[in-house]
């Protein structure tokens, strides 16, 4: 996964008198057999049986290279297939080889939505089940070549990754796995305490003494529980100065007579001014906003926009629940420091881009023309990319125009041009795009395993939940990086792939 702009990123190289050394894995040596990938154009997602020939030598401990000569089991240079191909490739794409199922693997039923290995052209192809067609057989769909074949059960495997030197999931599925004795303390709070570390109490107890006087309408939130993070409209009806608290009668709320406005107590720290009232506003995916509820403003992330007559999906904190409302009740989310009105910050951190780049001559999979799905000009959707480092990620745009009869232009809502002002329009595969996902009603929370998109860096990138946190959290595995990032649950959506004009749901593996 990559920083939000798709530009190239200079690499910073070692001085040139330095000598770097890397420890290649303890499964690589001469004789042992391995799978192989590739990342050319095409052939992504493929893995062939091979062996080992040579590995890096140094008089040192530790080679300065990682390219390996490997010779493939079922690839040949000849069309007589007497002569076994070889190549030199990194150790990156190197991995041993899947063990067997187990009679438990073989024996359960496979699901629409999971992830498989099918053997294909001489080797395995990482593929999405779209059909059970009865019979054993099974309708299989790969990303990488958008093409859907049909597979017996035979054909097919749980599709693993090999990350730090283990199978994922584990190959031993005959016994349940161990719960973790200790769970991971998820401080959801950061960036409330982030903003209380911004308050200086003083200068806030005298700012309310100022603004705040009897009849001035405010915004009262709660630390009760079930309300944190909600203000309500009200109006000051006295000022209690020795303990410089207010007392508030609520716009929206009533007395247990259910006649009566309802009046309490708030401290000058849950009191604030109503915000400015923002004007022509377009919400983008992502955006934190307030949205009005239940009598209240509460904190939500927009996940769903640009949709017909002003709509916009959001998923409200912390409780993850998803909604739709107009532009009338949202509002983008500000926050009352000092004096000021902030946008929240943002924090993200870094992600280290794919770096595997090794070339490969073969042509085992003859592609297969794609049929253009037709879109209209303007219509919302989603853009793919080939490029190294973005594999696997989903940015919105908007359609500009189509360019013959396989190219389009787009017009991306998050990304910017070079200028960092204008939006970044860019010409991609007619393959390349598709409708916005379907918004799926999640009954329950998300499990460990389930496949999910996940929105960082202005794109929604494919993962698999690893962990089950705290607080609508989770941790996310990212398999083409192998990194792992925690994600609210309103920064998360159920995997889906637009196969054949509908989509398709992942299921848990």
């Amino acid at each position: 996964m990559s920083s939000r702009r798709r530009q190239s990123t200079q690499r910073k190289k070692a001085p040139e008198n330095s000598v770097t050394r890397i420890r290649l894995p303890p499964f690589l040596k001469p004789g042992a057999a391995v799978e192989i990938s590739s990342d050319e154009a095409g052939f992504r997602g493929s893995w062939y049986l091979g062996k080992v020939v040579t590995v890096p030598s140094s008089d040192k401990d530790s080679p300065t290279t990682t390219e390996c000569e490997v010779e493939y089991t079922t690839l040949f240079f000849d069309k007589e297939g007497r002569k076994r191909l070889k190549e030199v490739v990194d150790a990156d794409q190197l991995r041993p080889p899947v063990p067997a199922m187990s009679e438990r693997e073989k024996e359960r039923d496979i699901a629409v939505g999971e992830d498989v290995d099918a053997f294909y052209s001489d080797g395995w192809w990482e593929g999405t089940v779209t059909e059970v067609l009865g019979d054993g057989r099974f309708s299989v769909y790969f990303r990488a070549s958008k093409e859907q074949i049909r597979f017996g059960r035979d054909e097919l495997r749980v599709h693993r990754e090999w990350v730090n030197g283990a199978w994922k999931p584990p190959i031993d599925e005959t016994q349940e796995e161990e719960e973790e004795e200790e769970e991971d303390e998820v401080d959801d709070t950061e960036e409330e305490e982030d903003l209380l570390s911004r308050v200086d109490p003083e200068t806030a107890r005298e700012i309310a003494k100022e603004m705040f006087s009897v009849g001035t309408i405010v915004e009262v939130s709660s630390d009760e529980e079930g309300f944190k993070g909600s203000w309500f409209a009200a109006k000051v009806i006295e000022h209690i100065g020795e303990e410089d608290k207010y007392r508030v009668e609520y716009r929206d709320l009533r007395e247990e007579n259910g006649i009566e406005p309802l009046k309490e107590e708030a401290d000058f720290l849950h009191i604030r001014p109503p915000p400015p009232i923002d004007e022509d506003i377009d919400f983008a995916v992502g955006d934190k906003i307030d949205a009005f509820y239940n009598d209240a403003w509460w904190v939500a992330d927009v996940i769903e926009s640009s949709m017909k007559d002003g709509i916009v999906g959001i998923c409200f904190r912390p409780s993850g629940e998803k909604m739709r409302f107009g532009r009338q009740g949202l509002r983008l989310h500000k926050d009352w420091i000092n004096g000021t009105w902030q946008l929240p910050l943002k924090k993200r951190g870094e992600m280290k881009r794919a770096t595997k780049n090794v070339p490969c001559d073969r042509n085992v999979r003859p592609k297969k023309a794609i049929d253009k799905e037709y879109f209209s000009v303007g219509t919302p959707v989603e853009v793919s990319s080939v490029e190294e480092g973005f594999e696997d990620s989903w940015f919105l745009a908007k359609l500009i125009e189509y360019r013959g009869t396989d190219k389009c232009l787009v017009e991306y809502e998050k990304l910017k041009a070079e200028d960092g002002k204008e939006p970044l329009r860019e010409e991609v595969n007619v393959f390349q795009i598709r409708p916005r996902p379907q918004e799926m009603v999640m009954v329950n929370p998300f499990e460990k395993l389930d496949k999910v998109d996940a929105l960082y860096n202005d794109g929604w990138w494919v993962g698999v939940v690893k962990k089950v946190l705290a607080k609508s959290s989770y941790l996310v595995h990212f398999p083409k990086t192998d990194e792992e990032l925690k994600f609210h649950v309103s920064r998360l959506r159920l995997h889906q792939e637009w196969v054949d004009g509908k989509w398709i749901a992942s299921s848990s593996k």
